[in-house]
This record gives structure tokens, C-alpha cells and sequence, in this order.
């Protein structure tokens, strides 16, 4: 029973994790805007959501790959996750390329998924408290 309960107070926050960190990005894209320009403002938000999508996208990896047993599934997998990261490090070169005195915004919109971890992992230890408590 606890243990069901655990499973769904999981799920409920890596559903929620994408959602956060899109929110964060947008925030930050706000104060981007208000201290710096458009562009900054921009790249924080695609930033956040390359970081939410890449999320998405490693998760439903996860789901689909890892937990299986064949050899056949595992090299699939491999190649699969070798092409997200490529992917993700085409987008940074891209970034890195277009907008050179900008990088710094993309990657603190990217760096945004670190916040909402922290801040499931925060709410999670508190659920945990207050139920042995």
C-alpha cells in the first residue's frame, strides 16, 4: 500500500519536473528581459525547453529501453541515446555559433531542469519527513 503510494508521488513529480522547468525558463526569460534584451530573453525560454523536451525524451527512453532484456533492444538503445546527446550538442553548437555573446542565457534556460529537480527532490524529502513524523 505505502509502496504504491510512493510509486505515484514519483511519477506525479517526474510529470511535473518538464512543466517546472518550463515555468523557471520562463521566469528567468521575464528578468532577461527586464535586465537585459530580447534575445537574452529568448534563448532562456528555448533554453527551457530543450532542456523539458530533453527530459521528456530521456524518460520515455527509459521506459521503453532500459527495463527490456534482449541484447537486440540494449545496442538499439545505445544508438538511440548516442543520437539524443548528438542531438543536444548540435543544438548547444548551433546556439554557440548564432548568438556567441548569448550562450550564457541559453545555457542558464537549459540549467533550469537542475532547479526543478531540486525542487522535487526538496518537496519529495518533505512528503518523506512529514509522513515518518
Amino acid at each position: 500500500m505505502e509502496e504504491k503510494e510512493s510509486a505515484e508521488l514519483f511519477e506525479k513529480s517526474l510529470k511535473r519536473i518538464p512543466v517546472e522547468t518550463i515555468a523557471l525558463g520562463c521566469l528567468a526569460s521575464i528578468l532577461g528581459l527586464i535586465f537585459f534584451d530580447l534575445i537574452s530573453a529568448a534563448l532562456l525560454v528555448a533554453g527551457a525547453l530543450v532542456a523539458a523536451a530533453g527530459f521528456i525524451s530521456l524518460r520515455s527512453f527509459v521506459n521503453r529501453y532500459v527495463f527490456r532484456e534482449k541484447t537486440v533492444f540494449r545496442k538499439r538503445a545505445l544508438i538511440l541515446y548516442s543520437l539524443r546527446l548528438l542531438l543536444i550538442c548540435l543544438v548547444f553548437l548551433a546556439i554557440i555559433f548564432i548568438f556567441r555573446s548569448k550562450v550564457i542565457a541559453f545555457v542558464a534556460g537549459f540549467s533550469s531542469l537542475v532547479v526543478a529537480v531540486l525542487i522535487e527532490a526538496i518537496r519529495n524529502l518533505v512528503n518523506i519527513r512529514q509522513w515518518k513524523a
